[in-house]
């Protein structure tokens, strides 16, 4: 709700406002030998009766008062808006290469299920936790297998994210590869588009980068770097499945190094996921890592209402002087 509010001149309001009456009561030296005085306005008008003296005066006083008010600056202050400012854009890039569909994970009935599952789970989880925590940021998630592509730009609307995550499938990989550089290349993108200030991009992979594109992952990190852009990394995979590459079972061993160094370089880090359970703890730990810092910043409007005392007081002061006037012919 709204509020008024003067100035913090209010002592000096009470001083003038009583000015006119100490002065009317104020005994005076003899006034015979001056030129010229002002003598005070009841005695002007001797001859009229004390309650229309006593008005007019009560209207001249009130013509002072008013004025005395417009001098503080009176505001109306209106109701506080919250401006809300995006603290950090956060990007969330999913790998759908082929060993995504590989059933190492247990859901929450411990029924195995493919790792894209759990993925879906816990991207919902973490836009989720977003909602719960009030965060203003905008969020965003890229797909990558062969090529990157954009599932949802950044925005704030995370219930259409929510509908969107569940919509994460194998079905809309672009092939069985990982490019990983792909993916960073295409949130820098993103990024540079918004218009962000704090970018944040989280890169989830089982594996490693298999498209030879002409860049590496470092070198797309030190891209990534230059434009003042965090990322973490998540090593997603059971423990297993560090040795099916040496099986024949197709299935790429995570390359930490280099998701290590994509994460030094870009002063993120890098998390190891095995199981549901420690995804769902790695995303909960970049949530809290990047928690909003900064609170809302608010802007209370005011309104002027200086200008309706000074009116009044004017309008007073005219009747005082018409009234006065036609007494004394």
């Amino acid at each position: 709700m709204g509020a008024l509010g003067i100035g913090s001149w209010w002592w000096l309001f009470l001083i003038l406002a009583f000015l006119p009456i100490l002065i009317r009561f104020l005994p005076g030296r003899s006034k015979k030998d001056e030129f010229i005085y002002i003598t005070s306005l009841p005695k002007i008008l001797d001859s009229e009766p004390k309650n229309r003296v006593h008005m007019i005066f009560g209207i001249a006083y009130a013509a002072w008062v008013f004025l005395m008010i417009a001098l503080m600056r009176p505001v109306y202050y209106d109701t506080p808006i919250v401006i809300e400012q995006p603290h950090r854009d956060i990007i969330l890039a999913i790998d759908l290469s082929d060993s995504m569909k590989y059933m190492d994970m247990l859901d929450s009935e411990n029924r195995p299920v493919q790792r894209i599952d759990i993925v879906k789970e816990q991207v919902r989880e973490f836009i989720l936790s977003r909602i719960k925590s009030n965060s203003n940021d905008r969020i965003g998630i890229i797909l990558f297998s062969d090529q990157a592509q954009v599932l949802s730009p950044l925005t704030f609307d995370k219930g259409l994210l929510l509908k969107l995550a569940d919509e994460i499938d194998l079905k809309l990989s672009t092939g069985p590869l990982t490019n990983i550089t792909g993916a960073i290349n295409m949130a820098i993108n993103r990024f540079e588009e918004a218009g962000t200030n704090k970018k944040i991009l989280i890169l989830l992979t089982d594996g490693r980068n298999t498209v030879d594109g002409g860049m590496t992952p470092n070198s797309a990190a030190h891209v990534a770097y230059s434009k003042d852009m965090k990322i973490y990394t998540i090593g997603f995979g059971s423990e297993t499945a560090d040795d099916f590459e040496d099986e024949g079972e197709g299935i790429d061993r995570i390359d930490e190094p280099t998701l290590k160094e994509i994460a030094k370089i870009t002063r993120g880090e890098y998390m190891r996921a095995r199981d549901r359970k420690q995804l769902h703890n790695r995303y909960q730990e970049i949530n809290f890592n990047e928690a909003s810092e900064e609170t809302p910043r608010q802007y209370q409007p005011e309104v002027e209402l200086y200008h309706w005392p000074l009116l009044i007081s004017l309008l007073l002061s005219i009747c005082t002087g018409i009234v006065v006037r036609r007494i004394n012919g």
